[in-house]
């Protein structure tokens, strides 16, 4: 089958980092006084792991030493709200008889020893060129930057703020070790790719130059400038720290202006090309044409970015299946997939999580023309 499926599989939702609007609303692990504390929804609940645990994991990979991500993934799955390895690796054959590229990411898909299998495993199957990983440098080192280079064809990071100082947004040291692991893939040849979504701690004109020279000077090969999206966490950090039309121009503007200095590439996400180049022919929204979700519980979505402030599908019209035990190409055919594949470019150049959120917030605000950045006078 000829169709290219370009999909970004949410692994994961466990992560050690806790950021203001992360837009999977991952479920921040940690440890204290002997206790692994994991918080979710929103960072609002939080909940003792059972550590014993531990003993089952040890059964399974007798050379492993179990992390506290670990086994706080194993008492997800135990709870049902995980995929297991064997439903990953189904996941993986479901997907066969497509050219098909993955972007791991998560949470943080390599927090889990298992989801570095199903890395490895994907990497057999597809060929490594068709693998990333959107990691942090916080578990980069566990397994070795040559040892993934050897697996994956492109790495992708978080860099949106200066870290070299207090960040407004992001936990103290994650730009940091971000761009530190980055600049290692890089010297190996493996290509690069910082995402930067734009929101208060980036769009001054001091912040753009600093930030486009540090990838720069790294040498890494292409900056990915973003929307913040009003989706996970970001729900409630968009109400109080919206950017406007004029704002996101203006940034924009600001890399693409650093561009001219450097090497590293600028490439705007999805919508944002219809505000640059608004008389474009091909939708600059992928959605269904290429692009595909999976989340962490093995749903096919439409896309990656559709998550509420609990972590789960935005709605029902974001789900189109089951892929962890239905076929790609049975959900394609079913009657859902096919009005929907053909109803992508209605609200053309409009990005249509924004579409959806800012209107019914029902399957036919999909396709309304409601995206704040294009409807502003």
């Amino acid at each position: 089958m000829k169709k290219k499926l370009d999909i970004i599989w949410n692994i994961t939702l466990v992560c050690p980092w806790d950021c203001e609007f992360c837009c999977t609303d991952a479920v921040h692990v940690s440890e204290k006084f002997g206790e692994i504390i994991a918080r979710e929804h929103s960072l609002s609940s939080k909940k003792l792991v059972d550590q014993n645990l531990a003993i089952n994991f040890k059964k399974k990979y007798p050379n492993i030493k179990p992390t506290i991500f670990d086994i706080a993934l194993l008492d997800r799955q135990n709870n049902g709200l995980e995929l297991s390895l064997e439903e990953k690796l189904n996941t993986l054959k479901n997907l066969e008889g497509y050219n098909v590229s993955i972007d791991f990411a998560g949470g943080d898909p390599l927090s889990c020893y298992e989801n570095y299998l199903v890395i490895e495993a994907a990497s057999k199957i597809f060929g490594k060129e068709n693998i990333s990983i959107t990691s942090t440098g916080y578990f980069v080192k566990k397994y070795g930057v040559e040892n993934l280079a050897k697996i994956i064809g492109e790495y992708e990071f978080t860099y949106d703020e200066i870290h070299s100082k207090n960040p407004c947004t992001r936990p103290k040291g994650y730009n940091s070790s971000n761009i530190k692991i980055a600049e290692k893939f890089s010297e190996l040849g493996v290509k690069t790719k910082a995402q930067l979504p734009l929101h208060s701690g980036n769009i001054e004109q001091n912040n753009i130059s600093f930030i486009y020279k540090e990838l720069n000077d790294r040498k890494i090969d292409e900056l990915l400038i973003m929307r913040t999206f009003p989706v996970g966490r970001g729900i409630k950090y968009l109400e109080k720290n919206s950017l406007n039309k004029e704002d996101i121009y203006k940034a924009i503007n600001g890399f693409m202006v650093a561009e001219k200095t450097g090497k590293t590439n600028i490439r705007l996400q999805c919508a944002l090309k219809h505000l640059f180049s608004p008389k474009i022919d091909e939708n600059p929204c992928d959605m269904m044409h290429e692009s595909f979700g999976i989340n962490f519980r093995g749903e096919l979505l439409l896309s990656a970015w559709a998550n509420n402030e609990k972590g789960l599908p935005l709605s029902d019209a974001f789900v189109l299946g089951s892929i962890s035990d239905t076929s790609f190409y049975e959900i394609s055919q079913t009657k859902n997939f096919i009005e929907l594949e053909k109803r992508m470019d209605e609200n053309f150049g409009h990005c249509k999580i924004f579409s959806y959120m800012a209107s019914d917030k029902d399957r036919e605000s999909l396709f309304k023309k409601s995206d704040p950045l294009y409807i502003q006078v």
